[in-house]
C-alpha cells in the first residue's frame, strides 16, 4: 500500500511512510511545504548545479514530526524524494547512491570534453609519445 513517500531507515530497510509534508500541500511550492514543516537545507552534493544528477539534503527538527531527513534526487527537471530516517540511515543512503551522481558528473565531463576536442587531442598526444 503507498502511504506516500519512501522512508530509508536505521535498520537498513525501505518502507512505505506518511508523506511528512503532506498536511502542507495546500501550498504550492515543494520548498515552502518543507519549511513550514521545519525542514532546512543541509547539504547538496555535488555542489556546483551543472552536474546531470544531484542529491539534495534537508534536515528536520530533532523534535520531529516525520522522519529527520528528506533526500531529493535531482536532475536538471525533476525530482523525487525520499526520506532518510537518522543520520546512519542518511549515510548509508549516500554511500549507495554517491557512485550513482559522481558517475554522472563525470560521464557529462567526459562529454563536454570531448565536445571540445580534449579527449581527441590527449589521446593522439599520448599515442605519439
Amino acid at each position: 500500500m503507498d502511504k506516500g513517500i519512501w522512508l530509508f531507515t536505521t535498520n537498513g530497510e525501505w518502507q512505505q511512510a506518511e508523506d511528512p509534508l503532506a498536511p502542507h500541500e495546500h501550498l504550492d511550492d515543494w520548498d515552502e511545504q518543507r519549511k513550514a514543516v521545519g525542514y532546512s537545507s543541509w547539504t547538496r552534493f555535488p555542489q556546483q548545479d551543472t552536474t546531470p544528477l544531484a542529491l539534495e539534503i534537508y534536515r528536520g527538527p530533532d523534535t520531529g514530526p516525520g522522519p529527520l531527513f528528506l533526500v531529493n534526487v535531482t536532475t536538471d527537471s525533476f525530482y523525487e524524494t525520499v526520506c532518510a530516517e537518522s543520520v546512519p540511515a542518511l549515510m548509508e543512503v549516500l554511500a549507495r547512491w554517491t557512485p550513482v551522481v559522481q558517475g554522472a558528473a563525470i560521464g557529462k565531463l567526459a562529454g563536454e570534453l570531448d565536445d571540445k576536442g580534449v579527449i581527441p587531442s590527449v589521446r593522439r598526444r599520448l599515442e605519439t609519445k
